[in-house]
């Protein structure tokens, strides 16, 4: 029988998790899925724990491979898998037990079901994420390429059929906004979208001090600045001015949080010819918390100053 749903899982150096969030997704009924367990050059014994479960249970398929990325190791899940629908889950995250049945019964009328998330911390304690809420496919493209939702491949469940009649896969040049990306692609190429933003069906691992969110660096973000402009690229000149306006000041803002407006100056001055840089126009005319707005305006009279001095 053709699964409904394949359930996407890269795997690198996970043994700490792994069992827990594979656990997480044979656990779920109303659907039949299969999980696709890709390991991307594990260095412990995470290939071991794959093909046990894959001993264990038919509906589980270890993929092994050489280190790539996440993004590689994503792309082999989609060009493997089966299921009408894809899931993508992290190793060090998971599923809640209801996450299928409550999606099954919005699968046939729509391209993308998004969902909520709920944040799982080392302590215990639990932070509920909302998605913003959407009408339709066009409010929900718009807060992804805006930065003004939950962004991340994980946060919905998308008919494969997008994925192969548009040639959609991650990028393997990006370490950061890969995700970003593929998501408002899809959504950009869906025609119908439901956002169920009071379903938390998501188990986000706050607690893996590894995970690429709790890595940052300046050069993660300076990436992230990249598929902004490749949203603008997408959608065409003129469009989504508003959102893209608001997505250029909410990165900049977090690399100025992360190293400091000399340094962001700098770093931004560099590839000032491969990105959209922030304007001043964007400063004024984006709704911005008051704080941000002062931050980003003491940025861009540091830059000019940098690009001054430069000239």
């Amino acid at each position: 029988m053709t699964p409904r749903i394949s359930v996407i899982i890269p795997v690198y150096n996970a043994e700490q998790f792994l069992a827990q969030c594979v656990d997480s997704v044979l656990a779920q009924n109303g659907l039949d899925f299969e999980v696709l367990l890709i390991n991307d050059g594990s260095r412990d014994r995470s290939l071991e724990i794959c093909q046990n479960y894959a001993a264990q249970d038919p509906r589980v398929r270890v993929f092994d491979k050489p280190n790539g990325g996440v993004s590689s190791a994503r792309n082999m899940g989609l060009d493997n898998a089966l299921g009408e629908w894809v899931v993508f889950v992290d190793a060090d995250d998971g599923l809640v037990p209801e996450a299928f049945s409550v999606l099954a019964p919005h699968l046939a009328d729509n391209d993308v079901v998004r969902f909520s998330s709920r944040d799982i911390f080392a302590d215990g304690g639990v932070r509920y994420r909302r998605l913003t809420p959407a009408a339709n496919r066009d409010e929900s493209f718009a807060q992804v390429i805006g930065h003004r939702s939950i962004c991340a491949a994980w946060s919905g469940v998308f008919r494969r059929a997008i994925f192969e009649q548009h040639k959609v896969r991650f990028s393997t040049q990006l370490t950061y906004g890969e995700d970003w990306l593929v998501l408002a692609t899809i959504l950009f190429h869906s025609s119908k979208v439901v956002t169920l933003h009071d379903a938390h069906l998501y188990i986000y691992n706050r607690g893996n001090d590894t995970s690429c969110t709790n890595t940052m660096t300046s050069g993660k973000l300076i990436q992230s600045m990249l598929v902004v402009r490749m949203f603008r690229e997408m959608v065409g000149e003129g469009c989504y001015v508003r959102e893209l306006s608001h997505s250029r000041c909410r990165r900049v803002g977090m690399l100025i949080k992360h190293c400091g407006h000399a340094q962001t100056a700098r770093e931004l001055f560099a590839v000032r010819d491969r990105i959209d840089m922030l304007t001043l126009k964007d400063i004024v005319t984006s709704k911005l918390h008051l704080s941000l707005r002062f931050r980003l305006l003491r940025f861009w009279i540091r830059y000019l100053a940098f690009a001054g001095e430069v000239a």
